[in-house]
């Protein structure tokens, strides 16, 4: 019997648009006329992965070998480590968590069509620019979010991508004479171009954009989450708060601060928690250890 005929080999430096297109177009294949939380949160599970140095194309393959079982627990690992590293971004990052997360499991259609988006998406390169540190200069999410939603959509929403060089001109002008310690603030963030532009502009100057305070928010709760997975890909830093509301009516820096502010002290309270039970079963193994050695002296005296 022949071997199986091997995949393209995944290689070159794909664009965002290029990208947003393979991705749409597997998507749109499968006939779903679901929301576009999963393609995005399959593109974002990817976009987390960084590779070791020159093993780019040998961890897309790795990845492309799972099959559909083993593609879910690598999706659920992915938002995993993703929630227990930054849990400020959870709130803003829920509609890309949840299909993954939650206790209701995509079925096994849902998850079959997943895996084929991400065949395409590393078929495209995906991992030659999200998992390098040309990431910092691309937002993979704003050109798909376009793709995958339709003409009519995208209009209801008054839903706009802002090119790279546009939002390149408008962040040296706004960005001129930062300093560390101060806030950007986008009010219609969409999926944070312009804080991309902005933290490259500022990296170009010498200041570090983890420095920086970075206030968003959006109507988009989709535009949204994908802001706060660039976040991390852009290396904004810790101090990150982004909002779903309409900046014109909604009071949103006040309640994503509260919402900020409340889920890191239950975080806090996990960690202490786990410390805890940590210390307590260290204890408990140590007990147990000099219990046994008290007894075998006892038998041989």
């Amino acid at each position: 019997m022949s071997a199986a005929p091997r995949r393209p080999p995944r290689s070159g430096t794909p664009d965002a648009t290029s990208l947003a297109e393979a991705v749409a177009r597997a998507w749109h294949r499968a006939n779903r006329t679901d929301p576009p939380q999963i393609p995005l949160s399959t593109v974002a599970a990817l976009a987390l992965i960084t590779p070791p140095p020159g093993e780019l194309s040998a961890t897309a393959d790795l990845i492309a070998e799972l099959d559909t079982e083993q593609f879910h627990r690598m999706v659920r690992l992915q938002w995993t480590i993703f929630a227990r590293a930054r849990p400020d971004l959870l709130p803003a990052a829920w509609p890309l968590l949840q299909p993954w997360l939650s206790a209701d499991r995509p079925d096994q259609a849902m998850i079959a069509t997943a895996r084929r988006v991400a065949h395409a998406a590393l078929d495209a390169g995906q991992l030659h620019l999200t998992g390098t540190l040309r990431r910092r200069d691309a937002d993979v999410f704003g050109p798909l979010l376009i793709a995958l939603r339709a003409d009519g959509a995208r209009v209801a929403a008054g839903q706009f991508y802002t090119p790279g060089p546009i939002a390149d001109v408008l962040a040296a002008g706004l960005m001129t004479g930062a300093q560390p310690g101060q806030t950007v603030i986008d009010p219609a963030v969409g999926t944070g171009g312009l804080f991309r532009a902005a933290a490259q502009t500022l990296r170009a100057e010498g200041i570090d954009p983890a420095s920086m305070v970075w206030l968003g928010a959006d109507i988009d709760a989709a535009a949204v989450a994908c802001t706060a997975v660039n976040a991390v890909l852009w290396e904004l830093g810790p101090n990150v708060v982004l909002g779903v509301g309409d900046t014109l009516t909604d009071n949103w820096q006040t309640a994503a601060i509260a919402q900020r502010h409340e889920i890191l002290q239950i975080a806090d309270r996990l960690r202490s928690t786990a410390f805890a039970a940590d210390v307590l079963g260290t204890v408990a193994r140590l007990v147990d250890a000099a219990s046994t050695e008290r007894a075998g002296r006892a038998r041989r005296t």
